[in-house]
């Protein structure tokens, strides 16, 4: 039987654990047994009622603590000595370099690695982003294949040398159509909002941190509301670090009427059919679940100028696109999509025409598929393993990362 362990630890659920549990999905759907370590409560909880097993394991934190993550490493690799996996499928920058060590030094026949964004970031100052580029180097030589979520991630780890090109693979996020399907009316969500007719709502969903670029839109709509009679909801959907601080700046721009906090919400398509216009203000991503979601359900779409999202828009033709931390520039697209219906309407349809071409969860899901028969292949784990003749370890192996540029 093929064994599939996905490393997520304690990050905290978002788009990319959306990506997780489908893969998760995949596995089961071939035969596999599969587990997801992660020991967030919100993720364990929708793993649980998908029917999929989790390992919560407290060995990998967000925050770096040297001492203790050394220790977690060496639990994780007891772990995996002791319970023997086929494939380890790790996730997010410190699960990835943490879960890689252990799941090679445990001799895991196929590890694979996806990174759905870098420690580092286009912002990021010089030496941080060659440390953090240094130690993805490293942690390269530890996996069989490298996945980027977008192409533009997996041109610019060629650019700084991590990993080789038979390690570096794009597979793009993809989205099922039936997650923004709506179940109740745009006239009942917005009356449940108490949003009154003629008021426009911009709707952003993402977790309350510094990535998302919240503190912009917020600065935003306080300039939507003084140079414009419209009246402007902005409804921001996630949980997360600054929620007090975002709530804090609306109140003391006096828009804190205007600003709602809806915390964390599973209704997406609800959502989406009850709002005028999606913002994405983010200042780096891997490539946001929530524009993929705007994009299936033929939303108009304001967008940072990031490279991922430039990606994934074809460079503005799905979205108009604004700088990274401009509340000017964000304002004045947002009044432009809510005035100028055909363009409104131009953007949502391309938005949509892209998504079908290049974004769906089916394509993103065969690639998987294609991507983890190639690794046991090539470690000449066939179709007796899958029918569950086990994990013979003593199969001939290749030194894996030998191209690697340290």
């Amino acid at each position: 039987m093929i064994r599939v362990l996905h490393v997520v630890g304690d990050s905290r659920f978002g788009g990319g654990s959306i990506v997780v549990l489908r893969l998760a999905e995949l596995a089961r759907s071939l035969g596999w047994d599969v587990q997801v370590l992660t020991t967030d409560p919100v993720f364990k909880e929708v793993l649980d009622r998908a029917g999929l097993g989790t390992l919560s394991i407290d060995v990998i934190r967000r925050r770096i603590r040297p001492f203790w993550d050394l220790a977690g490493a060496f639990r994780l690799l007891r772990h995996l000595r002791r319970n023997p996996y086929t494939i380890v499928h790790t996730h997010t920058s410190k699960a990835g370099f943490v879960g890689r060590w252990a799941a090679h030094r445990a001799n895991v026949p196929v590890i694979v690695h996806t990174v759905h964004g870098f420690a580092f970031h286009e912002a990021s100052p010089w030496l941080p982003t060659r440390l953090y580029a240094a130690m993805e180097r490293l942690a390269a030589r530890w996996c069989d294949r490298l996945v980027t979520v977008s192409e533009y991630h997996r041109e610019w780890a060629a650019q700084l040398g991590i990993g080789d090109s038979s390690q570096r693979v794009a597979i793009v996020n993809g989205l099922a159509m039936d997650r923004v399907a709506a179940d109740r009316t745009r006239c009942e969500t917005r009356r449940e909002w108490s949003v009154l007719p003629g008021e426009a709502v911009v709707l952003s969903m993402g977790r309350l941190a510094k990535q998302k670029g919240l503190e912009y839109l917020i600065d935003a709509a306080a300039v939507v509301a003084g140079c414009t009679k419209k009246p402007l909801r902005v409804v921001l959907v996630g949980e997360g670090p600054l929620r007090e601080s975002l709530e804090h700046r609306a109140r003391s721009l006096g828009i804190a009427d205007r600003i709602l906090f809806f915390g964390f919400r599973q209704d997406v398509g609800n959502l989406l059919a009850a709002c005028d216009v999606v913002a994405i203000p983010s200042l780096w991503e891997g490539l946001s679940i929530a524009l993929l979601e705007a994009m299936a359900a033929r939303k108009p779409i304001v967008a940072t100028a990031i490279g991922s999202n430039c990606e994934a828009t074809q460079d503005g033709r799905g979205a108009l696109l604004v700088p990274p931390r401009d509340p000017c520039a964000l304002a004045a697209a947002i009044v432009r999509l809510l005035e100028d219906h055909d363009l409104a309407r131009t953007l949502a349809e391309k938005a949509f025409e892209i998504y079908c071409a290049r974004y769906t969860e089916e394509r993103m899901l065969e690639e998987y598929r294609k991507l983890y028969c190639s690794c046991l292949q090539e470690r000449r784990i066939g179709a007796a393993h899958a029918a569950g003749g086990g994990n013979d370890r003593r199969q001939p192996r290749s030194p894996r990362g030998l191209k690697s540029v340290a």
